[in-house]
Parts: C-alpha cells; structure tokens; sequence
C-alpha cells in the first residue's frame, strides 16, 4: 500500500509557460527502474522515464494551473503524487517502512511507501503543507471506536466535522489568494446551496480565477434553486404506513415500476421480474434467461417492461504487480416482454457503462448511468443515444430518477444533496436541497436515493442510513412517521408511485412498503 503524497511546484515566470514542466528527482531506497507517470491509477499506457540509482527526470507539457500528476515505480506497489507548474522543481524522496494498525482480529500490516518532499519549494508547496498540518492538530488522535457507544461515535464525528470545516474557513480567510484556497472552497462547498457557495466564494479574493473556483461561479450561474413553498402549490400532504399491505416476504427486490393498473412490477436480485398487487399478493412472475443478471428495467405505459442486462467480457488487468483475470462490463442490452413474460424485442445500447436505474417517457428510454454520471436518453426503437442529462453527482454507486406525466425528469442527484427536474433536451428546471440535519436538508454522506413528483405537483424524497422519506410541498418538508430502518449502510432504496399516489418502497429487511396518503 502506498500512501500519497501531495505537493506543489513553484510558479514559472510568463516566459516559460509554453515549456512546459520538469521535475529532477531522486529516490533513496531505490535503484535502476522504471517512474512511469500515469493519467490515474488504472492508465494502462502510462509514459516512462528511467531511473538510475534512485535518480530520474520528469517532463510533462505546458500547464495553465498547478496540475496533479501520479507517479509509479514501475513493477512495484509504490507511488507518489505532485502538484506540477511550468518550469522547473526537484524533488526528494525515500521509500519507508510503516506500520497499518490491525483492526478486529486482523493483525498490524507492515507495507512500504514513499516519502518525500520538494527541495525547490513554493509558496503554494508550503500553503499545502501548513493546511495539512492545521488539519492534523485539529483532528487529533483516532479514538478506539470499539470502545464508544453509538452516541459517542456520532458525536466524535460531528465534532470532528466541524473542526474540519473551522479549518478550511480559517485558511481561505488567511490565504483569499491562494491557489490552495480554491481546493478548499471546492471541498468546504461540498453539498451546499448556491447560497451557501456564494458565502464561500465572497471569502476567497476577487482576482483568483483557478479551475476550482470558476466551476463554484458556473455552478452558481447555473443554479436554479428554489423555494419549495413558492414553486410548489400542494400543501397539507401527509401520509403514514398502510400496515395491512402484506408485502413483507419480497425481500430481494432491487428495483421497481408501475403498471397501468397499478399493480407492481419488481425486478428481484437473481432477474426474477414479479407483479404484485395492490395488497401486496404476487400475481405473477417471470425469470428472463441470461448471462449476467440485469440490474434495472422500466415499464411503459402500454405495459412492456424493459429489462437492462450488462454485457460482458473477460479481461486482464495488472494489480500491485499481478496479472488477474475478471469479467468486465462493455455495454448493456435491454430486452422488452410482456405482462406475462414474453420477449417482444431486444435492444443494445449506445456508450453505457452501468445501468441503475430506468424510465420510459415520450417513447424514449432513460437509464442513469452511475459510471458515465450521466441520464442517457436512448430511441425507444433502436438504442441510440439521442441526449444525455449531465451535471450528475452519484455516490454509492448510486443514481436514479423519476418521470411524471408532464415527462419532467427528476433527479435524486445524491452526491450533490440536491434534487434537480429537467425536461427532456436536458435543460434544468429546478433544484434545490443541501446537506444538513433539518427535516428539509439531506443528510449522510450522500443523499436523497429515491425521487418522485406526486400528482399534486408535491415531491417525494427517500434517504438512506438512517432512513428517512419526506413530502415536499407548499408547507415545506414533512416525514412520514413509522417508517423502520429500510437499508444498513449506503444501500439503494427502490420506490415507485402508483396513479392514486400511494408510495411502495423496497428493502431487504422489511420487504415491500406501502404508505398511503391521510
């Protein structure tokens, strides 16, 4: 294991900007070999340069901004990373033994790594190594979680995420011009509002314009945040857990669609698609052959469901000095059937690399794709991808949406802690949501999961660990009460809404959900 180290390059003067980057080093601990620099850790045609007795030179291009580079000893589990500028910088480095803590029953692990640091400095070199310092005072030592209960840890960390925000805050104060800061503006910013990224950019001084900071401004000029209560007229929403729905032994269900009827169509884990009713009693089932089980599907409104299966093919991959073989996916096709499980017609689908959720609307199919975090929109007939929705931030290998009849697409675009409506050219309609412990606000590492307009014109959003599902309307953010922990960790919560509005949710614990409206 290898652990990263950062740093940066002094700035070259305007002359030497078209010369690119040179970085001369060395490596105690190492002998003749191979530095290879690398676009990210999976490049498989990284450029090489020699090394000889712990020596070697780097070049790279001009770059406009400090930019990360990731260098590898060739053949060996050993790298390190650097914040690259136009001219020329030296660096010094040695490889080292360290020790990883053991954990439960796994013993201490010992591993090499490098360590190192740059001899020709910068202002922005020592900007990083004085915010990782204040970091590392302010978070002190790790605490043995084994020996705190539950509260303990939840408080443990809800200080610890404050200070660090303390210290971000400290620093851009300290450095408004700073390079640095704009990586921290980037990281503080992290599931805010565009209000609370305009605070952040006010802090930061007028004249610095990096990559970071001009994505803040974009994000802001894009934004169309919202008020709930002025774009929303529904109000006085409320639901509770119908208790007499019997949908407690669906426990494997990872996805879900609606029926014309409003009877639903679950897609279980092992690619059994079953109808259900509105009682919560299977009325039917079918299991599509396949390879690879499928890992979403859609229904449409004359009832053909759509059924996304990954393509795959066997590959080989190098890690940490090993060859591996394993099964990668290339694509997906979709396979459409019947109510009663006959397949109409099969479709292969441009560019997508992972399918997690799925949507029929104006005869075409949606899918999110976690990977590409984009929505494609593909030609119901032939596959192509004819749009795509971008500004997709999953997590969690995490990403759906909902549609409504007016084909307004909704977004629980979770990475951001935002939910966001687009029409179908891919132009935003709303947004609005932030990161928080309010009943409006979304919590976790990543949330909402789940999505959906009601007919009302009200919104409804599912969060995960601890669960939570909430009613958006005129009269703000309301949850539903009763509803039990659905998922453990940072898990998928599949729910669909019928033409009546009531809410069916899936989850491996509790089986199929039902709430109705009161």
């Amino acid at each position: 294991m290898a652990v990263l180290v950062l740093a940066f390059i002094s700035a070259c003067n305007q002359q030497k900007k078209q010369d690119g980057w040179t970085v001369e080093g060395s490596l105690e601990g190492v002998t003749d070999g191979i530095i290879q620099l690398k676009k990210g850790m999976n490049d498989q045609n990284p450029k090489e340069f020699q090394m000889t007795d712990g020596k070697f030179t780097i070049t790279g291009p001009s770059v406009s901004e400090p930019t990360n580079i990731l260098l590898e000893v060739k053949g060996k589990d050993l790298r390190f990373g650097l914040y690259v500028e136009n001219g020329e910088a030296t660096y010094s480095g040695s490889v080292v033994e360290k020790e990883m803590k053991g954990w439960g029953e796994r013993p201490p692990q010992k591993y090499l790594t490098i360590e190192g640091e740059l001899i020709v400095g910068s202002i922005a070199n020592q900007h990083q190594k004085e915010y990782r310092e204040a970091e590392s005072a302010a978070r002190g030592p790790m605490p043995n979680f084994r020996e705190m209960t539950e509260d303990e840890v939840t408080k443990y960390t809800e200080e610890r995420e404050q200070k660090m925000k303390n210290v971000q805050v400290d620093f851009i104060k300290k450095h408004p011009n700073a390079f640095y800061s704009g990586i921290i503006a980037s990281r503080l910013t992290h599931g805010m509002d565009s209000k609370g990224i305009e605070e952040v950019l006010a802090m930061l001084d007028p004249s610095l314009s990096t990559s970071h900071v001009r994505a803040l401004k974009e994000k802001v000029a894009n934004s169309k945040d919202v008020d709930i209560a002025e774009v929303i007229t529904a109000s006085d929403v409320s639901y509770k857990v119908e208790n007499a729905y019997n949908g407690s032994a669906f426990l494997d269900v990872i996805y879900l669609g609606m029926l014309s009827n409003d009877q639903v169509c679950a897609l279980c884990k092992d690619g059994t698609v079953k109808i259900i009713d509105t009682k919560g009693q299977q009325l039917n089932q079918f299991k599509p052959e396949f390879e690879v089980a499928p890992t979403t599907m859609a229904v449409d409104k004359t009832d053909n469901i759509y059924v996304l299966l990954p393509l795959q093919k066997e590959t080989t991959r190098k890690f940490r000095g090993k060859t591996m073989k394993a099964m990668e996916t290339v694509g997906y096709k979709c396979e459409v059937y019947n109510v009663k499980g006959e397949k109409q017609h099969t479709l292969e689908l441009d560019g997508l690399k992972t399918a997690t959720g799925a949507r029929v609307a104006d005869n075409k199919l949606m899918v999110a794709d976690f990977q590409n975090r984009i929505i494609g929109v593909f030609n119901i007939e032939t596959g192509k991808q004819e749009a795509a929705l971008q500004d997709m931030r999953p997590c969690c290998m995490i990403l759906d949406f909902s549609v409504n009849d007016k084909n307004e697409v909704l977004v629980a675009n979770l990475g951001a802690f935002r939910v966001q409506a687009y029409n179908l050219k891919g132009e935003q309609l709303l947004a609005f949501g932030k990161r928080g412990k309010g009943v409006s606000d979304f919590h976790g590492c990543c949330n909402p999961v789940s999505v959906a307009y009601l007919s009302n014109g009200a919104i409804v959003t599912v969060e995960k660990d601890p669960t939570r599902v909430k009613i958006y309307s005129k009269d703000g953010a309301k949850q539903i009460e009763g509803i039990e922990e659905l998922v453990k960790g940072c898990s998928y919560i599949p729910m669909i809404v019928d033409s009546k509005d009531n809410l069916y949710l899936a989850s491996p614990s509790k089986g199929m959900v039902k709430c109705v409206a009161i």
